[in-house]
């Protein structure tokens, strides 16, 4: 009987020793914005015109670039602009998608051997610019989709 008793607390201690933090919610209370990560995101920058983080293998940075003349419509033209700046290699993916009040359009690609998901992302209530880059090993199968799912959770605070 201590025997399965021993067996049941050394698999729960590994099971939780595994298990992945919850998912928290941040804020870029410049920008009334919220942004849902793992739970192991510490933010590295916090300002008026920078917001990033760093994760357990995927870091996460948002740029505003406020430009009134580019909206929506002209979005995708954008982010590939600037993912070309930031001299993405091999683009392989390119989509549009909405998050609640934001719109956008993103690229994947490659950079240095790592992949990164680059968005453009206007806020429609207040016409609000940013770019966001989420950057992961290209390897971890389970980071790209944790990637999507955090650039979905965008919304307002």
């Amino acid at each position: 009987m201590k025997t399965i008793q021993k067996t049941l607390a050394f698999a729960a201690v590994l099971f939780f020793s595994n298990a992945t933090p919850a998912d928290k919610t941040y804020y870029w209370d410049d920008y009334n914005i919220q942004i849902t990560v793992p739970g192991d995101f510490k933010i590295t920058k916090d300002t008026a015109n920078e917001f990033e983080m760093d994760g357990d293998g995927m870091d996460l940075a948002m740029y505003i670039f406020n430009d009134k003349k580019i909206g929506i419509d002209e979005m995708d033209e954008a982010t590939i602009a600037g993912a070309k700046e930031l001299k993405l290699q091999e683009i392989d993916a390119e989509h549009a998608f909405k998050s609640d009040d934001f719109e956008g359009y993103y690229v994947e690609g490659f950079k240095d051997g790592n992949r990164i998901i680059f968005a453009g992302m206007i806020d429609i209530a207040s016409q609000t610019n940013f770019f966001i880059a989420i950057t992961f090993d290209d390897e971890d199968k389970e980071a790209e989709k944790e990637a999507i799912k955090v650039l979905n959770s965008i919304d307002h605070k």
